[in-house]
C-alpha cells in the first residue's frame, strides 16, 4: 500500500477548486466526490495489482481521477476488462453501504440523497462510451476483440469523438449555461485529441511489447495472407491482441513470416522500409 501511495499524484488545480469550494459552502459536495473518485480509481489499481500489472501513476484531477497504467495493449482482453469494470463496480457496494447508513438512522437524509446522487452522475459519466472514460475502454476492447489494434484504437476515438459532439449538442440545447458539463467535456475534448496524437506512439509500443516477449496470453493463432510486395509496417498494422500471427507471403515465391522475424526485421535490423519480399528467406 505504501508504494502505490507513492504513486498518488494530485494536480496543482485541485487546490484551487478545493479553495472555490471552501469559500463558497460547497466542500461537503467536494469531499463526497473526491471519496468516491478515490474509491473507484483505486478499484482499478487493486484489480491492475492482482493481475500484477504495472502501475505507472494515479492522477486526481479537477475533472476526476485516472489509473494510468504501463500496459499497451498485451494484456488478456478478459484480464482488462476486469480491471476496467473494477471502478465502476465500487460504486455498487458504495450505493448499499450509503443505503444501510440511512436505514439505520446513521446518516441524515439530505446527505444520503447527496451521496446518492453524486455517486449515481460518477457512475454513469463514466460508463459514457467515450474514450479515456471506462466505457471508452470498454469500446475499445470490443472493437480489438476481432480487429487489429490500430484500427480498433482508431476508430475507438472517432466514435468517442462522434459521441462527444453529439453530448455537447444535447446540452448546448438543454443546458447551455451548465459551466461544470462545459469544463467536462472541454477536458474529454483534450484528452482525445492528445490520444490521437499519440495513437502512433501507442501503437509503436503494442509492437514493441510483443517484441519484447510480453505477448501475454494468445487466445488464437491467425494467419495473415500478405503479397511479397506489401510493406513490413503495413502487415505489422494487422496485428491483433491476443493473437499468434503467421503471414502467409504470395508472389513469384511462396513463403511464410512468424509475427516474430517482422517484428525483428522491423524493430532490431532497422528494416523500417522494407517489404515483405526483402525478408525472403536465402535457401
Amino acid at each position: 500500500m505504501t508504494s502505490l501511495m507513492r504513486k498518488v499524484h494530485i494536480h496543482p488545480l485541485m487546490w484551487t477548486v478545493v479553495a472555490v469550494c471552501l469559500l463558497t459552502g460547497f466542500f461537503l459536495h467536494l469531499l463526497l466526490v473526491f471519496l468516491i473518485i478515490a474509491i473507484h480509481e483505486f478499484g482499478h489499481v487493486l484489480a491492475a495489482k492482482f493481475f500484477d500489472w504495472r502501475i505507472r501513476k494515479i492522477s486526481f484531477l479537477p475533472f476526476g481521477g485516472v489509473a494510468e497504467m504501463d500496459e499497451h495493449g498485451n494484456r488478456p482482453i478478459k484480464e482488462e476488462v476486469f480491471v476496467v469494470l473494477a471502478g465502476p463496480l465500487q460504486h455498487v457496494w458504495l450505493f448499499a453501504v450509503a443505503w444501510l447508513l440511512s436505514l439505520a438512522g446513521w446518516v441524515p437524509d439530505h446527505l444520503y440523497t447527496l451521496f446518492f446522487e453524486l455517486n449515481a452522475a460518477i457512475l454513469l459519466f463514466n460508463l459514457l462510451p467515450v474514450y479515456p472514460l471506462d466505457g471508452g475502454k470498454i469500446l475499445l476492447l470490443l472493437l480489438s476483440w476481432r480487429k487489429p489494434y490500430l484500427f480498433a484504437f482508431r476508430w475507438a476515438i472517432l466514435c468517442s469523438g462522434f459521441l462527444l459532439i453529439l453530448l455537447q449538442a444535447i446540452v448546448f440545447l438543454f443546458f447551455p449555461f451548465h459551466l461544470q458539463a462545459w469544463a467536462l467535456f472541454a477536458y474529454l475534448a483534450w484528452s482525445l485529441w492528445r490520444t490521437w496524437k499519440e495513437k502512433r506512439y501507442a501503437f509503436m509500443r503494442f509492437l514493441l511489447e510483443r517484441h519484447y516477449g510480453n505477448k501475454g496470453e494468445a487466445a488464437s493463432l491467425k494467419p495473415l495472407p500478405a503479397l511479397a510486395g506489401e510493406p513490413v509496417l503495413d502487415v505489422l498494422e494487422r496485428f491483433q491482441r491476443n493473437a499468434k500471427h503467421i503471414i502467409y507471403v504470395t508472389g513469384e515465391r511462396q513463403f511464410r513470416l512468424d509475427e516474430n522475424e517482422l517484428l525483428y526485421a522491423y524493430f532490431a535490423e532497422k528494416r523500417t522500409n522494407a517489404r515483405l519480399g526483402d525478408l525472403l528467406p536465402i535457401d
